[in-house]
């Protein structure tokens, strides 16, 4: 059976694609899997071009150090390219294995649903850079998280860092993959799956806040010097 792969109607349709993946060839994925990374790629070079994260290079600027500011914004472009291919190849490549290892569900399987997962990261990052560029300044943490309330009454750096991972899109992330991923699953460990997707999820928020408030740049710079 082969099954023409339409982003869309397949997202909407959990029942029909998650039997087309387990019995049938899927054609037009690797296409729409492309110009997904293509648009993370663009997305990426243009939040860097428009010099989202480069505040502290414009003190060479200011300081009419011309040469040394364009080779950091040069370098600074190449970083952030590198951070894009990183970024996409764990959600993609990484969280579906640890997925796979979670479920036992085939890699394969898993990999066409996280396509979903992708493209709903891409429009959260849209969104925020959208903003930014229409207010002309950036904010360290995200509108789409709880972390700008809890601000308010909470200041650990650390808890704010995690708390700032847990976005709409997280929340949205962990409902597609329940609902496709589940398809796969004996309906009494079901619940078993959510909660591993949810404590999945948490731990990497708790990674990326705990990384969040190490001084790494600081760090690169005292290596490289």
């Amino acid at each position: 059976m082969f099954y023409h792969y339409k982003f869309w109607h397949s997202l909407t349709h959990p029942n029909y694609f998650t039997q087309a993946v387990e019995e049938g060839e899927i054609r037009g994925y690797k296409k729409r899997s492309f110009t997904v990374f293509i648009l993370f790629m663009l997305l990426f070079i243009v939040r860097e071009f428009w010099g989202m994260g480069t505040e502290s290079l414009t003190t060479l600027f200011a300081m009419n150090h011309q040469d040394e500011y364009y080779t950091a914004r040069l370098l600074s472009m190449v970083g952030a390219i590198a951070w894009g291919i990183i970024y996409y190849a764990f959600h993609y490549y990484g969280v579906t294995y640890l997925l796979h290892l979670l479920t036992d569900i085939p890699y394969k399987w898993i990999q066409k649903v996280q396509l979903y997962v992708m493209v709903l990261l891409l429009i959260e990052k849209t969104i925020l850079f959208t903003v930014f560029y229409l207010v002309g300044y950036t904010t360290t943490f995200s509108f789409l998280s709880l972390a700008p309330l809890v601000q308010q009454v909470l200041e650990t750096d650390v808890v704010l860092f995690v708390i700032n991972q847990l976005t709409l899109a997280t929340l949205f992330t962990i409902i597609v993959q329940y609902t496709f991923l589940s398809k796969w699953e004996e309906e009494s460990d079901r619940k078993v799956l959510l909660a591993k997707i949810i404590i999945l999820h948490v731990l990497m928020a708790v990674f990326v806040g705990m990384i969040s408030v190490l001084p790494l740049q600081e760090w690169i710079t005292r290596g490289l010097g």
